[in-house]
């Protein structure tokens, strides 16, 4: 399972991550204007990979939601 911190931001979102199978753990900034916050979640999605988010919302922005429905 991936447990995921998110800083949300309307232009971006600054993500720390944590992989209990493995201990891999990191901080990523994920754009969301060319699609890497999309990118990102969609291929854990197709990966099959159970996630767990809690979200930093610091203006509340419809795609805050968005990002996690795809």
């Amino acid at each position: 399972m991936y447990l995921i911190g998110v800083d949300y931001h309307p232009s971006f979102q600054t993500i720390a991550f944590l992989v209990e199978e493995t201990g891999e753990c990191g901080e990523q900034e994920l754009n969301h204007s060319d699609g890497q916050a999309e990118k990102f979640y969609g291929d854990l999605k197709r990966r099959g990979v159970s996630v767990l988010v809690g979200w930093r919302l610091r203006d509340i922005h419809a795609g805050a939601s968005d990002c996690l429905q795809n």
